[in-house]
């Protein structure tokens, strides 16, 4: 059967939008393959673009055992914080966010549409803002140099509300109402129909909080200052001079190799949870 006019002149147009996507694709993934080849390159305490190879002519695997060694213990410590902080605050932020999304989504009450505006203005106000005050707050609580002052910021987040709102405006309305008839209790219906079906935008949620809080460098730096608070990222930076932690110059090799053991864990986070984040990324914009 010959194709039709629509599908020949479509062919073209999808060769196109799969050469961009390849292009833009590469163009992403280019810092970490030059990352990747850089932790099993011997390059030295200087790094330009002559030191950079496309394959690595001779194998430096010692890379990661000197990271080890050079950290003392240290890594071990940065680490364990950089799960607690983000791991933690990220379930009381989920269940905060669904409980708001599903009443500002399913429940009438006076003044929800303003609610729900001014979650939406919130989200307009750059975070950078909103620093200074709450660095004071830390200070004033006696959180400084404490976990508390990277656990409780991070415990309700505005984003989340609002991606749930819309995730759960397009639940069917019928059946929470079946529920109800049937004397269901809206914390009944949230916990046991509402969260197994948002399943995918919970995913999504969790995967943007923990990735957020795992790579978050400024207000860990910010609200700490002794070398057993801090978090893999502000304890990479010393690495290269930031912090007087670390006294010697560094071989950008060992560097770039403790760059990729911190990347490697929210990379296999998002390889595992990519089907649901796609999904409910899709799901959450069907309908407003």
């Amino acid at each position: 059967m010959p194709a039709t006019r629509e599908e020949l002149y479509s062919l073209p147009g999808r060769i196109a939008a799969f050469a961009i996507l390849l292009f833009y694709t590469a163009l992403a993934l280019f810092p970490l393959y030059l990352m990747i080849v850089t932790s099993v390159t011997r390059v030295g305490i200087t790094l330009d673009l002559s030191n950079l190879d496309w394959f690595p002519r001779q194998w430096a695997w010692q890379n990661f055992s000197e990271f080890a060694n050079l950290m003392n213990g240290s890594v071990w410590t940065w680490l364990r914080n950089t799960i607690v902080i983000a791991l933690f605050p990220t379930i009381p932020s989920l269940l905060f966010s669904a409980m708001a999304g599903y009443a500002l989504a399913k429940i009438e009450f006076p003044g929800r549409g303003l609610v729900l505006w001014t979650v939406i203005s919130v989200m307009a106000v750059p975070a950078f803002i909103t620093l200074i005050p709450l660095y004071q707050m830390m200070f004033s609580f006696g959180w400084f140099d404490t976990f508390f002052a990277l656990l409780v910021p991070r415990i309700a987040g505005i984003g989340g509300i609002f991606l749930f709102t819309q995730f759960i405006r397009t639940l069917p309305t019928d059946l929470i109402q079946a529920a109800r008839i049937d004397g269901a209790s809206e914390w009944t219906i949230f916990w046991r129909i509402i969260l197994p079906l948002a399943r995918p935008v919970l995913a999504v949620m969790f995967l943007l909080d923990f990735v957020s809080a795992w790579n978050d460098f400024f207000w860990p730096y910010l609200v700490t200052n002794s070398r057993g608070m801090m978090t893999l990222q502000v304890g990479m930076m010393s690495l290269i001079g930031v912090d007087q932690g670390v006294t010697r110059q560094m071989d950008y090799g060992v560097t770039m190799a403790g760059a990729l053991m911190t990347s490697l864990p929210v990379i296999v986070l998002f390889i595992a949870l990519q089907r649901f984040f796609v999904k409910g990324l899709t799901m959450g914009a069907v309908k407003g």
